[in-house]
């Protein structure tokens, strides 16, 4: 056993110091940061000598109290981060899960029915009158070609090419909706 009188610096860092690295390694399984306590702790005792106690204090067994508590520090800290990443880490889990149900219960048709229905609405309100009445009576109502054309007195060929007028000014807008509404179309079809 060495005493704090009959040592020196060099002498008692050879002795101890692998001795002291194994001790603080089994604690933090870090080989780097137990290299840097265990240093750290002998240039503190090195430092304070004067004042860590009497003449006949133990040097090494001051200098591993001093490891000993710098890996309890090092350990609390590290149990400290530890804490917060699992915390978020639960957190971010939650939000996921929350982001998955929302998905889940999304459906695109609805979020986008009345916007479409406005669009088609003002599409048709743009539309000259009689290509508005053609489309109303052919698409809403189902009448045929030919009872429009009579309706009208205009030729069944008139009404097919005003179908056509409305309907393409209809996709025209629509467009950023088609893919939504067919796909809500062709699953519906199947759900039924």
């Amino acid at each position: 056993m060495m005493r704090k009188a009959d040592v020196s610096f060099e002498e008692l860092y050879n002795c101890y110091k692998v001795r002291f690295e194994r001790f603080a390694i089994s604690y933090i399984q870090d080989r780097s940061v137990a290299e840097d306590i265990v240093t750290d702790s002998f240039v503190y005792w090195w430092e304070h000598r004067d004042r860590v106690g009497s003449k006949d204090d133990n040097p090494a067994a001051y200098i591993l109290a001093t490891i000993r508590h710098k890996c309890l520090n090092h350990l609390r800290a590290l149990q400290v981060r530890l804490r917060s990443h699992n915390e978020i880490r639960e957190s971010q889990s939650r939000i996921v899960q929350e982001n998955i149900r929302s998905l889940e219960l999304c459906d695109p048709v609805h979020l986008f029915a009345g916007e479409v229905e406005a669009l088609v609405r003002q599409s048709l309100e743009e539309l000259p009158e009689l290509t508005r009445y053609i489309f109303i009576d052919q698409r809403l109502k189902g009448k045929s070609y030919r009872d429009i054309a009579v309706e009208y007195a205009i030729s069944e060929r008139r009404v097919e090419t005003e179908l056509a007028r409305a309907l393409d000014k209809l996709r025209r807008r629509l467009k950023d909706y088609l893919p939504v509404i067919l796909v809500s179309l062709v699953l519906s079809r199947f759900i039924r």
